[in-house]
């Protein structure tokens, strides 16, 4: 049951912030490791730093790369209101599927979370899918959606919980699972 005070609609956007996070933590990991390395040597703390350089070259001067299987997602990645999820694709479309013709709706991996859906009747969703519309990295059927999660944010067990709430037939023991 929801409370007045709470939001009908929860956004999640690609956040910066958590970008930059995680490639500072990538960072020090590797100048952690291999400070470590060349102690172990017996070589200068700083001698293996310099193997970071193709590291900052790559990951923080060059542009983002697109994700497998898609352009760069630049809108709203996901969308929940009550009547629909909304997610957005290649090319920037973006498909609404109602809740009731959600067969399947689940996160996945840990470091990089994905959302999977699958809808029962692809006809159904606005607009209608094709099959294999939606092919990229991780997807197993014809009509799977696979919407990466990494760096967005409020973060993928705020969404698990919102699906555990607006998925019909789903109880609330499916928001604290994996």
């Amino acid at each position: 049951m929801t409370r007045p005070d709470e939001p009908r609609t929860v956004e999640f956007r690609r956040s910066a912030r958590r970008l930059v996070l995680r490639m500072t933590l990538g960072l020090l990991a590797a100048a952690t490791i291999g400070i470590v390395v060349s102690l172990a040597r017996g070589r200068p703390w700083w001698d293996l730093l310099w193997a970071l350089l193709p590291y900052l070259a790559v990951f923080h001067i060059s542009p983002l790369p697109t994700p497998p299987g898609g352009s760069q997602r630049t809108r709203l990645p996901v969308r929940l209101d009550d009547q629909r999820l909304e997610v957005s694709g290649p090319d920037d479309t973006t498909l609404a599927i109602d809740w009731s013709n959600v067969e399947r709706a689940e996160i996945r991996g840990r470091l990089t979370p994905s959302l999977h859906v699958e809808p029962v009747d692809p006809e159904l969703t606005r607009p209608p899918m094709r099959r294999w519309q939606w092919a990229g990295y991780g997807q197993s059927h014809p009509y799977e959606i696979v919407v990466p999660l990494t760096d967005v944010t409020p973060g993928p067990g705020v969404l698990r919980r919102e699906l555990a709430r607006r998925l019909p037939g789903a109880t609330p023991e499916d928001a604290v699972g994996a």
